[in-house]
């Protein structure tokens, strides 16, 4: 390992004095780090590189931040095949590796590949729009169909492979790969899934309906969401961030992805322990 790439979320750490740390000690190790030029001009230390070459160029890339910070570099990395370490300098870090306090110990086990790659699940989506599919898009999270506006519920029909199981009013529908069972669906009640399963799970938002739950199907499943609503404000969102606005008769194709995202890991964590550690059930 040669070359890492550097991903920084600077609301976190706005004099960048967090980042220089962590370039100033791979640089020690002889570790070369590609930096944004937002970020080189801010600390003036490690190699300038736009985005694509930040994630072209590197054996591995590196979130400083939290899982926020994780969720959008990992889509990037994933489409490039590098595997990614998260340093956590947010609250929860349910998905990075470590913290600051213990960057310095992941660092040399960079150096000296002591370490090793946990492959997590991705989902695939696409819009269907007047019979005409958009290009494709990827989340590790979830992928959501919500309202837009508070006052307003919206109407949904989802289907499991061309079968239609049910009809939704509420807030919106989420489907979630295991990785994002401790994410926004579980605020929204929905089961925690072991993210070495690969399973989809469909969960409604705040459902108008007592007899609206959860469902987790096969990975090799294809989940279509219908839009029922007219006259609706409703987000296609991927890992929480918005994709595109939807409209009545518009389809959503929701399936597993086929690359993966490989989390680094420098130390052995089991799931169930970091469960316990990071959210009181």
């Amino acid at each position: 390992m040669k070359r890492v790439g550097l991903i920084t979320n600077l609301s976190k750490d706005p004099d960048g004095s967090k980042t220089e740390r962590i370039v100033e000690e791979a640089i020690k190790l002889g570790i070369e780090v590609l930096v944004a030029p937002h970020i080189y001009k801010l600390i003036g230390k490690g190699t300038v590189a736009d985005q694509d070459e930040l994630f072209l160029l590197s054996d591995i890339i590196m979130s400083l931040g939290g899982d926020g910070t994780l969720l959008q570099a990992a889509r990037k990395a994933a489409l490039c095949k590098k595997p990614i370490l998260g340093i956590n300098m947010g609250t929860l870090g349910f998905l990075t590796d470590t913290d600051l306090n213990h960057a310095e110990r992941a660092l040399l086990a960079l150096k000296e590949k002591s370490y090793f790659i946990e492959k997590r699940m991705m989902l695939r989506g696409t819009v269907v729009r007047d019979k005409v599919e958009s290009p494709s898009f990827f989340a590790f999270n979830d992928i959501g169909i919500m309202k837009s506006l508070v006052s307003r519920i919206i109407h949904l029909k989802a289907s499991i492979n061309s079968h239609e199981i049910n009809s939704y009013s509420g807030d919106g529908l989420l489907v979630s790969s295991p990785t994002g069972s401790t994410a926004y669906s579980l605020s929204a009640g929905g089961p925690i899934i072991n993210p070495s399963l690969e399973c989809l799970l469909l969960t409604p938002i705040c459902p108008h309906s007592l007899n609206a739950r959860s469902i987790v199907t096969s990975s090799n499943d294809a989940i279509e969401i219908e839009i029922m609503s007219q006259d609706r404000n409703i987000t296609l969102t991927a890992d929480g961030q918005a994709e595109t606005t939807l409209c009545a008769g518009d389809k959503i194709l929701v399936s597993k992805a086929d690359i993966y995202v490989e989390l680094l890991r420098t130390k052995e964590q089991n799931f169930f322990d970091l469960l316990h550690e990071k959210i009181t059930i």
